[in-house]
């Protein structure tokens, strides 16, 4: 009996002990629990901050690309915005002059177009002329403004410009067009229908005239098939300008208001039937155009291959 006492004396601090060993094993292992949740908590947290800060980036790069978007399509359009300021017109107390400037070809010469040389002008020369126009302030006229100031004595600007190309090439297109749309201005190039129908290469299109006319450049006649009017009947002569309005009036959903005489010829007859399909026509008689002209009988400014821009502000001017 005495013996047993004793092992159980024995035995009491050993379970004690296991006891002790057993809730430091069970705290040992919450700790690791513990500590291994931690770290996967602090590592969610660093992947939200992560992903935080990636999407900031990336919309504070969109704002940036979204603002350098929108100052681009600002400056591409502030000619197109400057075009559509309302204009005010002022009644004159002279009578208007309207310099109308007569351009042909707009294209480096080849040396097999020499027979045309007067016609052609080089694209540098051509650019000269627009900026200098602009520097001094020139306001560029359409037909329906350059009717409105002649026929009511009225000006938008002090100095106005009608710009006129004939024969409808498609270097207007390819050239003139890029350097008129850069400066911000407008001009009329006067077609040959005929030859747009036929679809020559050398002539602009449809879709081309479209969409000039919707950047501010329009078309007028000259006339379907360019004839000599002079040495043409009456009816001939109807016959080729109102064919050549009803085509440009169709497919450009326009009314139709100024012709070109090819080669600048006409006759009385010739004045008596641009009368019944036009409001105002241009020659090649040299000067600066007037109501006193005739409506229909308007003078131009031949521009050659070796006018300056220093020339033309002094023609225009004077």
């Amino acid at each position: 009996m005495e013996k047993r006492r004793q092992d159980k004396k024995h035995r009491h601090p050993l379970v004690i002990v296991n006891i002790m060993l057993l809730f430091a094993c069970i705290l040992a292992v919450i700790f690791l629990v513990v500590t291994a949740k931690q770290k996967h908590f602090d590592l969610s947290i660093k992947g939200i901050q992560s992903a935080l800060q990636q999407t900031s980036s990336e919309q504070a790069k969109t704002k940036k690309s979204t603002t350098s978007t929108s100052k681009e399509s600002q400056q591409t359009s502030s000619a197109s915005h400057a075009s559509k300021t309302k204009t005010t017109w002022t009644k004159q107390t002279d009578p208007v002059k309207v310099p109308i400037l007569m351009y042909h070809a707009i294209h480096v010469m080849d040396a097999s177009e020499s027979a045309s040389a007067n016609l052609i002008v080089d694209p540098t020369t051509f650019e000269s002329h627009i900026k200098r126009l602009v520097d001094e302030g020139y306001y560029f006229l359409s037909p329906e403004e350059a009717y409105r100031a002649l026929t009511k004595n009225e000006l938008p600007a002090k100095k106005v410009v009608w710009l006129t190309f004939d024969d409808g090439n498609e270097d207007f297109y390819t050239i003139a067009y890029p350097i008129m749309k850069k400066y911000g201005v407008k001009a009329t190039n006067n077609v040959i229908t005929g030859f747009v129908q036929e679809g020559r290469n050398s002539n602009l299109t449809i879709d081309q005239m479209l969409e000039m006319k919707a950047n501010g450049m329009s078309f007028q006649s000259h006339t379907v098939n360019h004839p000599d009017l002079s040495t043409k009947s009456a009816d001939s002569q109807a016959s080729e300008m109102s064919e050549a309005k009803s085509f440009l009036d169709e497919k450009l959903s326009q009314d139709t208001i100024a012709i070109a005489y090819p080669s600048g010829r006409y006759n009385s007859d010739t004045l008596t039937q641009a009368a019944s399909s036009y409001k105002l026509a241009v020659t090649t008689n040299e000067g600066i155009g007037e109501a006193s002209d005739g409506l229909l009988s308007l003078d131009r400014i031949r521009i050659l291959p070796t006018t300056t821009a220093d020339d033309l502000i002094s023609t225009i001017s004077n």
